[in-house]
Formats: structure tokens, sequence, C-alpha cells
């Protein structure tokens, strides 16, 4: 039986021993599992309080951009905004909000990046907002609107999740470890050393007067206790060096993510400064820094819809500036746009004090829009003429200051049954301007119903004259140019009319004018030049000579020169170009110099046309001179009718004749007239007396054999 005691007294310390090394593995685990469970919170908090901060960050870039959208009601430009704001994945909802009203409300779902585990991955929300102010304005002034966001808190950047979810698993598996080694080790110690003095206790003797217990070593020998400390302290470095390398792997995350965070930070501030300014250079002119024509566009077009629903008016100003094409051409395209710039000064001034809206419209056009009162549009106007009657424009070619002028166009939704959309707003402005220039420009004038009518029947004509070009229905009529003494033809006049399909004959007067206007003029010469040169093919030797008539406008185009060149060299008939006195004022320029020249060398004479209408110098007149003066009807028909006529039309013949120019009587109607003049020197003549102007063909039919001849 007393063997039997220790025996039991092994087994029972050995249960022991077990049981507290158990319970203290167990209690050991759950300190560190709770420890890392507490680390986590901890660095969660930490990241949740960083997605807020760079949410806010992300925000407040943006919102200089929501202010232009809220400041221009652009809902595309909002929708844009958000849209910039959604690539943080931490932001859920966004609005932007305009003086109350609701440009963008949107929200979205996203996946979430924790685990839904004791409430880690519940979401934890939070909104933020920021007022927007006016571009350029100060935070101080009264906000135009507001910019709100929705954040998620718990949408922390999947690497944050995987770098919390590797230090749990890298803890836990060291604590179990650790536990583990310390068990097996101080297990089998501890047992070893029970079963030596269960073993001892044994060899008991009864009687004896000492328990013969033979040389048992310390519970833990120095060795065994240097071999422990080495594996412990094998364990803590395993253990420090995968604790250091996941903190360094922390540390390399928080500080890569900040990296990150700060390049994306600052990539979207430059993104919004370039933003800013593509934005201001798409919305307003390079030159003169006000809004362009896209922007009045879209500004007119939200103020005109806005007019539909409400008792409010809107107008335009169209503002053209005066004969700046000679400005430009005298002083330079540098003094033009030094002029320009000074204006749109003066018009941002305006702008500034009455809160209207000025753009440039393109080239020396300007339009204002502005909310339309009884008589607003007329003042605002006036105030435009009276800033530029003070404010002479300087240039650097010339010392003196160069006043220019402006007329100005008005049209208003005041007449909303006129008016349907936008652009017939503008149109109407525009045919009043058009009235201002011809009522002698530096003035204004007030869109109305008969402007728009005349404006309608002008753009019906153009329209009727362009479909005439297309179609080449004008055609070259000749009228008789002859030797009043003895009826003798010496020339024939081309002269253009417009046959309509119809067989109606359409005299110059009713549509030269509008194709000047229109730019139409070369086109129709062009026309009438081809025309003649078939003709001349056909009858090579039929008249003696061919009077053109050439406006500065065709003479001027690119290959009409030489177009007249060609026909020169190619008829036997000698060509001669009339230049119409009203187009070639005062001196002439060095191009038309040279390009008379060049035809006097190809045998092409040159002739003054309606002398007496213009106010072409003499100087101008000995710069061209010409081979004949043709005397204007206006100074012919009063022959023999009015005092002094004789007299003037002589001086004028004597004039010619000092500068040894021939002479030609235009618009000869009576015989009574054709023999005063042929008394006072000018037998040559044209006119209903000695011929209609009527198709060449016919004309050449109707060339008789016997000249009518006038005896003085």
């Amino acid at each position: 039986m007393q063997t039997d005691v220790p025996e039991a007294i092994e087994t029972k310390v050995r249960s022991l021993s077990g049981v507290l090394l158990r319970l203290t593995f167990v209690i050991t685990l759950s300190l560190g599992l709770a420890a890392a469970i507490a680390t986590i919170w901890v660095d969660l908090k930490r990241e949740k309080d960083a997605v807020e901060n760079l949410a806010y960050d992300f925000m407040q870039s943006a919102a200089p951009s929501a202010a232009a959208a809220a400041y221009n009601f652009d809902d595309e430009a909002a929708k844009q905004v958000a849209n910039g704001l959604f690539l943080k994945r931490a932001i859920i909802a966004i609005s932007i909000i305009n003086d109350g009203e609701v440009m963008v409300a949107q929200q979205r779902q996203v996946d979430p990046t924790l685990p839904q585990f004791l409430g880690i991955g519940a979401r934890d929300e939070i909104e933020l907002s920021q007022q927007l102010f006016e571009p350029g304005e100060a935070s101080d002034s009264p906000p135009i609107g507001e910019l709100s966001i929705k954040v998620d808190k718990s949408l922390v950047a999947p690497e944050i999740v995987a770098r919390l979810f590797t230090f749990f698993v890298v803890t836990t598996a060291k604590n179990a470890a650790f536990g583990l080694i310390l068990f097996w080790a101080v297990f089998h110690v501890l047992t070893r050393h029970i079963s030596a003095l269960t073993r001892s206790i044994q060899m008991w003797q009864p009687g004896s007067d000492r328990v013969q217990i033979p040389t048992v070593p310390g519970i833990l020998r120095d060795t065994e206790v240097a071999s422990l400390g080495e594996h412990v302290s094998e364990l803590t470095e395993l253990a420090n060096g995968a604790l250091n390398r996941v903190r360094r792997s922390h540390d390399h995350v928080v500080g890569n993510n900040q990296v990150l965070s700060e390049r994306v930070k600052d990539r979207t501030l430059e993104l919004e400064r370039a933003n800013r300014r593509l934005r201001r250079m798409a919305d307003h002119d390079a030159l003169t820094g006000l809004f362009n024509r896209a922007s009045f566009d879209r500004l007119l077009a939200e103020r005109f819809t806005a007019c539909q629903h409400s008792a409010d008016e809107v107008a335009v100003l169209l503002i053209d500036v005066d004969h700046f094409k000679p400005f430009n051409d005298f002083y330079g395209h540098q003094a033009g746009d030094a002029a320009l710039v000074r204006l749109a000064e003066l018009l941002r001034d305006i702008q500034n004090e009455t809160g209207c809206i000025m753009t440039r419209y393109g080239g020396e056009e300007f339009v204002c829009i502005l909310r339309a009162e009884p008589g607003t549009p007329e003042v605002l106007a006036a105030r435009v003429h009276a800033a530029l009657e003070t404010a002479p424009i300087e240039h650097q070619h010339s010392t003196v200051a160069r006043r220019i002028t402006v007329s100005i166009g008005i049209a208003s939704t005041a007449e909303k049954e006129a008016f349907t959309n936008a652009d017939m707003l503008v149109s109407a402005a525009d045919d009043a301007l058009y009235e201002a220039k011809h009522a002698g420009r530096n003035c204004t004038v007030s869109s109305s119903a008969e402007i728009r009518q005349r404006a309608h029947e002008n753009r019906l004509s153009v329209k009727a004259l362009l479909d005439a070009t297309d179609a080449k229905e004008f055609e070259p009529f000749g009228q008789p140019q002859v030797d009043a003494r003895t009826g003798a033809l010496i020339g024939v006049e081309a002269l253009v009319r417009w046959i309509k399909p119809d067989g109606t004959i359409v005299p110059p007067g009713q549509f030269l004018p509008i194709a000047e206007r229109s730019g139409l003029i070369t086109q129709i010469d062009t026309i009438v030049l081809e025309k003649l040169s078939a003709f001349l093919a056909q009858y090579p030797d039929a008249l003696p000579s061919l009077s053109i008539n050439v406006s500065g406008e065709s003479l001027a185009s690119e290959g009409y020169l030489d177009r007249i060149l060609e026909l020169a060299r190619a008829s036997q008939t000698r060509i001669t170009v009339e230049l119409l006195e009203t187009a070639f004022i005062d001196r002439p320029d060095e191009l038309l110099l040279w390009q008379l020249e060049t035809l006097r060398d190809a045998g092409v004479a040159v002739e003054i046309d309606d002398f007496g209408t213009g106010r072409t110098s003499i100087l101008g007149l000995m710069a061209i001179s010409p081979d004949r003066l043709k005397v204007a009807r206006e100074l012919i028909l009063p022959l023999g009718k009015r005092e002094g006529q004789t007299k003037l039309v002589t001086s004028v013949i004597d004039i010619a004749a000092s500068l040894e120019m021939n002479v030609l009587a235009e618009g000869v109607e009576t015989e009574e007239i054709a023999r005063l003049l042929i008394d006072i020197g000018c037998p040559i003549q044209q006119g209903y007396l000695h011929g209609k102007p009527m198709p060449l063909e016919d004309l050449l039919q109707s060339l008789g054999p016997s000249p009518r001849k006038f005896q003085a």
C-alpha cells in the first residue's frame, strides 16, 4: 500500500499541473486576443477619422467648381462636379443647392469593405456641407448655394482592412505558439522532477532515522533554466520580429496612403485650377475678358426661358463700332485691338454699375443683356454713348487721340407676341442696328414692327438675289455710245439686267444696291463678264469698243483682273473698264494704281463713270489719269433748264481737256441737249436719244447703215 501512495500522489500532481498549465494557456491566449482586438479598434477608429478628413478635403477642393456651376445655373457642370466627388469611394450621397433649388441630388450603394462581425463593419455615416459663394467673392459675402455630401466612414480602403486582418492573425498565431511552447516546456520539466521526487519517496524504509532521498537537482537546473530562457528569447525575438514586420508594413501602408492622399489632393487641385482656366477660356473672350458668343447664347436662352414663365422682361442691346475697318486698316490691327479693349473696359464699368451682362459677340460687335423695364435699355444705351464721348482712344501710331463711336440696336421681350425664341430677339436687335447705321451712325434705334418688316423684305430680296446668282439670271445689255455729229457708233456700254424666269426684266437700280450690301456684286460682275466673253467670241469684230462697269469689290477680288486681261487679249474689240467715281474717294491706293497700269499695258482703256456725283479730288483724278470722263446724267439733264448749268458742264469739259482726257455725256434724252453738248465741245454722247439698253444681239440688228446726225 505504501508503494501505491507515491504513485497516486504523482498522478494527482501531474493532473493538477496539467490543469493549471492549461488554464494559464487559455488566460494568456485570451488576453492576447483581447489586446489584438483593442488595437484593431483603435486603428480602425483612426482610419475612419482619416476617411472623414479626406472626404472633407475632397469636398472643399470641389467647392469652387460647384460654385461656378451654381452661379451660371449650369446643371451639366454640377453633374460633372458630382461625378468627380464620387471618385472618392466613401462618399455615398451628394447634393448641390442653388438659391434653395436642388441642382444635383445623387446617392449610391457601395459594397462594404469591413467584415460584418461584432459590429465592426456596421455603417458609420456622417454628413458634411460647404457653403458656395459667387466666383471671385469673399467668404463673408452672401452664399449662393450649398454643397453637401454623406460619407460612410466604414468604407475604409481595402488595403487597410487587409493590414488589420494580417495584424490580428499574426498576433493570435504568436500568442498561441508562445503559449503552446511554454505549456510544453514547463509541463515536461515539472512532471519529470515530480516523477524523480516520487521515486525518492518510494525509497523510504520504515525505522530509518531519515528519508533516503538521493541527490536530486533543483526542480529547474541552471542548464534547463538557461535552455528554457534561450527558447523563450528565441520565441520572443521571433514574435518581436513578426510584430516589427507588421508594424513596418502598417507604417508603410499608412505612409503610402498619406502620400497617395496628398498626391490625389494636389492632383485634384491642379485639375480644378485647370478646369477653371478652361472654363474661363471657354466662357470668356481672350482679347477683352468679357463673356464670349457661346456664353451670350447660353445666358440669353436661360433668361428668355425664365421670361416665358414670369412677368419679367429681357432686353438685348447690339453695339457695333462705327467705321472700324477703316480705323483698323489705317492705324493697324494692334491699334484696333487696343480700341476694342478700351471699349470693353468702359462696358465692364457699366456692367458693374447696372448689373447687366456685357459680352463680345464677335469682331467689333458687343451685346448687352439686361432686365427690361420701361426706358431702361435706352438709358443704358445713352450711358454707352456718353462714356465714349469722354474716352478718346489713343494708339501708338498717332499723338492725337481718336474718338470712336458706336451704333446700337435694341430689342425687348416686351413685345411678347413678336418673339418666340431668343434668336428672334437677337435678329430684331440686329435689324434695329442696321437702321441705326443707315440713320447716320453714332445713334440708337429700338426695334419696331415696321423695322422688322423692312428687314424681312430685305432678307427676301437677298434670298431671291442669291437664287438668281446661282441660276446666272443676269444678262449684259448694250447701250450705244455715238458721235452726235455723225451718228457713228464709237462704242457700247455693257449694262447688267436681271431677267427672271417669267421674263420680267429688273433694272439695276432695284438690285445692285442690295447686291453691294450683301457682298454679291462680285459674283454678278463675274457672271456678266463670262457672258460678254462668250458674246465677243461669237462676234469678235462686231463692236468698235465695249465698256464694262467694274466695282471696287470686283477689281480687288482674286482672279477678276486676270479675267479682264484674258478678254482683252482674246478679242479684237477694244475693252474699256468704267470705274464708279463714288467707289474711289480721294487719293487712290497703290494697289488700284498698279491694277490700272496693268490694264493699260494690255491695251484696256480706263474711264471714270458718273463723274460729278462723287468727290474725287483733282489730285486723285491726276493719279488715276483715265482715258475718258463720263459726265453724270444728273449734270446733263438740267441743261437748258437751269441757269448756270451750261457753264458747270463746260467747266467739267475744260478740266478734262486740260488733263488731256476725253469726255462722254451720259443721259442725253433730247435733241436740244444733244445739240447744246456739241456746241460746248462734247459730241460723244450716250442716252435714250441715241438708243436704249437692249440685248447685245438685238443691238447688233438695230444698227442701221444710215447714222443719225445732229448739226450744231
